[in-house]
């Protein structure tokens, strides 16, 4: 049986600086029509940052969807379409905690809210990073508590489930997988 849905029509429903919110009547593989309201977004990316001196380097921030605070790697939209996820992911870590590094690679790419988003983040990995004098300006509405942590003070947060956050989750364990082989 083939997997894919026909769309039928397309409505825009809401538009906005950084999505785009979508209603579309669709043909399932059975025959039957169905409903599907999504959000078209730009894309995201994620930095997973490590110390010279081997810590991690985590974000407390409050999350008005789920009225929390989240324990997070730095991350954030990319800012035009055309922004690489790289270029996007050395921003974030040089806005959100002062950070950088010359030792940045690819983890992975993750689909985290596939049931009604298109956003794709790109998570990347940054060794040897230390503090710049003179760090990018953080977004006038992002208020973060930086966390810096040895792998241990990591584990017991996964442990006892204080990290939520699904790409903070894949970035650490594809890590962690990486770092103990």
């Amino acid at each position: 049986m083939k997997l894919e849905e026909q769309r039928l029509t397309h409505k825009l429903l809401y538009e906005c600086f950084f999505m785009k919110l979508y209603e579309d009547e669709v043909l399932l593989p059975n025959g039957k029509k169905s409903t599907r309201i999504y959000v078209e977004h730009d894309g995201a990316a994620a930095i997973l940052p490590i110390t010279k001196e081997g810590k991690i380097v985590l974000l407390k921030q409050y999350r008005y969807p789920v009225k929390q605070v989240l324990i997070e790697i730095p991350a954030g939209k990319k800012d035009d379409p055309n922004e690489s996820g790289l270029e996007c992911a050395k921003r974030e870590l040089e806005e959100e905690t002062g950070y950088v590094s010359s030792n940045y690679r690819h983890l992975c790419d993750v689909h985290n809210c596939v049931g009604y988003s298109s956003e794709k983040i790109e998570v990347f990995l940054a060794v040897d990073c230390v503090k710049t004098p003179t760090p990018k300006a953080a977004d006038d509405d992002e208020f973060l508590e930086e966390l810096i942590l040895s792998r241990e003070e990591v584990q017991v947060l996964l442990e006892t489930n204080q990290i939520t956050n699904a790409t903070t989750l894949i970035a650490l364990q594809k890590y962690f997988l990486e770092t103990t082989k």
